[in-house]
């Protein structure tokens, strides 16, 4: 009996021991997208590579206590593992971003991210080691309940079982004392490289929120906020002012072994070339199109969060916060925000009324909108509805666009209107990938040269600062670039009022800040940091500082009280209206709705009943009557707005009777 215990404690320190080194090579494999990155891991960064094994292996000892069930739980760890390791292969894939826990945070738009970006191949790879993942824990499973007897002794597997998560701490900690593992990331591709996919998975499970600085008090906020000077708004201008974000856009002519047959984007060089412009940093690359929007609307910065944060997807979801909005609105301002795709992609439906948006328009919203070969919606579109706000209010505007044409997926799509040729291309592979996203990067461009001809007619003083939000995912490197590095891409501030806006190279956290001071609007605690601080040491120190106690500590810089409101913000600014209804000729049942303001949302309800409708255009409807009572007033509903015209509190009260 003795020998029989010995010889399964031999093979289950063979078994934990070999495992976690296996499934480790794996995953850093697949990370690195190199069939050999695992062994050269294991090679040459031995210590990080242990590490890494060490955190598989401890989620993996928990079988040992399981006795007959081991082997069933060591299957679930390796799986789950391998799981995530394919994942962050087809992400990377995409995106060039790894994969973090936050992106599970996206889980209520996986049909979106599926279909955009899971080519019937890779899905068909995932589903089936899926499928061959279930099988063999369903017969694992079978064999340890057919399985009578316990093998091996509980107090052994228990002893080892704490070696292993004792190894795994004392590891990793010394690891991070000594700097070899990191704890903040501030570069998330670089991090997973370095730090391997396991730990830096971990760190993202467990890493959330800006961490609290060290003496973090009402003394020093106190001395922070001392500085600032107060906006004197005898002194400020207040210009129409609009921020645009250009999805995957930056000045293609600084790839360095990529060539057009002419240039690609001539407005935006134009305007670089008369209006004040420079490299933006943004904080992702290929993906995470949010985080540079964040980083712009708040002047936080998402590397004083967690590894790969979504803060739109954590701490705003609840949270009101410092915004260029509510910066902007003791001054008057109506503020809006414009996206030409789905208003609760990044919960942007929810979180935008917590900073401080008086509307926000989403594509679902918008009409008469064009899609590219990808179906995203054509940015010419936003032109309309950027106007459409201008004219909305007598008072100023702030405008906050977010585009959505040059977003990726950029292999797939073979046929498409060529403006621009690939003259010449080093890798012949990506040669159609890269001219289909420099075609739309021109149509992008060409939008911008309808806006600055439709913002100049207009006898409005405007600022209009365009910016790309990150560089396109088409697996771009640094040695392929020209005098900017991955994290760079381009802005310019065109203006009509004389201001003059210096030439430099920013982060987009500063962005909006650099807007404000010239407009002598130095409200906001955030806004106000980079104004007195940006180029002293203590500079993000303070910005980090501030940003903790807005968010997550005692609001000491508004003498503990909260500093803003969720705003009652619409979700589609237009006012719908009925004008008439009247029977279609010929058919039987149906009737049409003549109006005003109606989009692909709009459904016709006949009293409380919602009926069968038709959009036809933004002034007609068609609705089937059938089931309906048409005594019954007839009004028109927006699903995610509730009802919205005049005729509704007519209905209401006549059914209140």
């Amino acid at each position: 009996m003795k020998k029989i215990k010995n010889k399964e404690l031999i093979k289950n320190i063979v078994i934990f021991a070999v495992m976690p080194i296996i499934i480790t090579v794996i995953l850093e494999a697949m990370s690195s997208r190199d069939i050999f990155g695992g062994i050269n891991k294991l090679i040459l960064d031995p210590y990080v590579f242990l590490c890494n094994a060490l955190i598989v292996a401890s989620s993996m000892s928990v079988g040992l206590l399981l006795g007959r069930f081991r082997f069933f739980w060591l299957g679930i760890t390796s799986g789950t593992w391998l799981v995530l390791g394919l994942i962050n292969l087809i992400v990377t894939l995409n995106r060039t971003l790894p994969f973090t826990a936050y992106d599970l945070q996206l889980l209520d738009t996986l049909p979106l991210i599926i279909k955009k970006y899971l080519s019937p191949f890779y899905l068909a790879v995932v589903c089936l080691f899926i499928v061959a993942l279930l099988l063999g824990l369903i017969v694992t499973f079978g064999r340890a309940l057919s399985s009578s007897k316990e093998k091996g002794s509980f107090k052994s597997s228990l002893i080892i079982f704490l070696i292993i998560n004792l190894l795994t701490c004392g590891n990793v900690q010394l690891a991070v004392h000594t700097g070899i593992l990191e704890v903040r990331f501030q570069n998330l591709a670089e991090a997973f490289t370095d730090n391997g996919f396991t730990y830096s998975f971990i760190v993202s499970l467990i890493d959330n929120g800006v961490k609290r600085v060290d003496g973090y008090s009402k003394e020093l906020i106190e001395d922070i906020t001392d500085e600032f000077e107060l906006t004197d708004k005898n002194e400020i201008k207040k210009p129409n002012i609009i921020f645009l974000q250009m999805e995957s856009f930056f000045d293609p002519t600084s790839l360095k072994s990529v060539k057009f047959d002419r240039d690609p984007i001539p407005n935006f060089r134009a305007l670089t070339e008369d209006c004040p412009s420079g490299l933006l940093t943004v904080p992702v690359i290929g993906a995470g199109t949010v985080n540079t929007e964040f980083e712009v609307v708040t002047g936080m910065r998402t590397a004083d969060f967690g590894a790969g944060e979504y803060p739109y997807k954590t701490i705003l979801t609840d949270t009101p916060s410092e915004s260029i909005a509510n910066n902007l609105k003791p001054f008057g301002y109506t503020s809006h925000f414009i996206h030409n795709y789905k208003g609760g992609f990044y919960g942007r439906n929810n979180v935008y009324a917590n900073l401080g948006y008086d509307n926000f328009y989403s594509v679902e919203y918008m009409v008469d909108y064009e899609l590219n070969e990808n179906g995203w919606a054509k940015d010419k579109i936003l032109l309309r509805y950027i106007n459409e706000c201008l004219d909305s209010t007598e008072g100023v505007d702030h405008i906050e666009a977010v585009s959505v044409q040059g977003h990726g997926s950029y292999g797939d799509i073979k046929k498409f209107k060529r403006h621009i040729k690939v003259s010449s291309c080093d890798n012949e592979s990506l040669k159609t990938s890269y001219e289909y996203y420099i075609n739309q990067i021109y149509e992008m461009d060409l939008f911008l040269g309808e806006l600055i001809n439709s913002l100049s007619e207009r006898d409005e003083e405007t600022v209009l600062v365009i910016y790309g939000d990150h560089l396109p995912s088409l697996n771009i490197d640094n040695s392929q670039l020209s005098e900017r590095h991955i994290y760079q891409s381009d802005y310019v501030i065109w203006n009509n009022l004389g201001i003059e806006y210096s030439d430099e190279d920013i982060y987009a956290y500063q962005l909006s800040a650099k807007v404000m001071k010239e407009l002598g609007i130095r409200d906001g605690v955030i806004n106000s940091c980079h104004q007195t601080y940006k180029g002293e040491a203590k500079y993000l120190f303070n910005l980090q500082a501030l940003s903790y106690d807005i968010l997550y500590g005692k609001r000491y810089a508004f003498g503990e009280n909260e500093p803003y409101v969720r705003s009652d913000m619409a979700i589609n600014r237009r006012k719908m209206r009925i004008t008439g209804v009247e029977e279609k000729k010929g058919e039987d049942n149906i009737y049409i709705v003549h109006g005003e303001g109606f989009s692909e949302k709009s459904h016709v309800r006949v009293g409380f009943k919602v009926a069968y409708t038709k959009f036809i255009n933004e002034t007609t409807l068609e609705f089937r009557s059938r089931g309906c009572d048409l005594s019954k007033p007839i009004s028109v509903w927006e699903k995610d707005i509730g009802e919205s015209n005049e005729y509704l509190m007519e209905m209401k009260n006549e059914e209140k009777g």
